[in-house]
């Protein structure tokens, strides 16, 4: 099954989105927080907006830069409530702190992924989920498109899951999703894409045109 998340922190274009039902959650980081003029001190109130408005997970993430430091943020941000996943990044320290967490049962999403061989480390360290930059790395000159396929093979059968970031494209997401990589997370942009089609417009015109003719 397909699961879908959105990566924003702008209320405004999450709502609408949420309201249809096709999103499991959010995703946010500090870009996105920056973007929508937010900081970590506003994470507690955003976690609460978006369950209100209909995200059954949110991913939020930690800032520093030590395992100790790591722990102690995301034991804080699953505080909040059980449909928290703590999001680190895919550094020594932040998969140290990914297996230390882990092993308090607190699910976390190791972040910034850009080349299978930390989709293996994830894994070992107990992660839920990686997030892979899809755009980000073929952007950089790697195959981004053949390394989230590896990834997935890597970790298939196994309690990790590969939650695509970064896509740029309606066709690229299509492309992971028909090689079975479960899980991705796009941009209010492109979720307003991937919900429209001019073909399916132009035949729904058409419908409503018929139907007022003969009304």
């Amino acid at each position: 099954m397909t699961v879908l998340y959105l990566d924003s922190a702008d209320r405004a274009a999450l709502a609408p989105l949420l309201a249809t039902g096709l999103f499991a959650g959010v995703t946010t980081n500090p870009l996105l927080l920056d973007r929508a003029g937010l900081g970590q001190a506003e994470l507690p109130a955003l976690h609460d907006w978006a369950v209100a408005a209909g995200a059954g997970t949110v991913f939020l993430q930690t800032l520093a830069e030590d395992p100790d430091g790591i722990v102690t943020e995301g034991l804080r941000l699953r505080e909040l409530s059980d449909r928290v996943v703590v999001k680190v990044p895919a550094t020594r320290s932040g998969l140290t702190a990914t297996r230390r967490l882990a092993d308090q049962q607190v699910p976390v999403l190791v972040t910034a992924v850009y080349h299978a061989a930390q989709a293996v480390l994830a894994a070992a360290a107990g992660a839920r989920y990686i997030a892979p930059y899809l755009g980000r790395m073929t952007a950089a000159g790697r195959d981004g498109l053949a390394q989230i396929q590896t990834m997935h093979r890597i970790l298939a059968g196994g309690p990790t899951q590969t939650l695509v970031a970064s896509i740029k494209s309606v066709d690229d997401l299509v492309r992971l999703a028909a090689a079975g990589v479960p899980s991705f997370t796009i941009g209010p942009a492109l979720a307003d894409e991937l919900m429209r089609d001019e073909l399916t417009d132009g035949a729904v015109a058409e419908f409503l045109a018929a139907a007022a003719r003969n009304s």
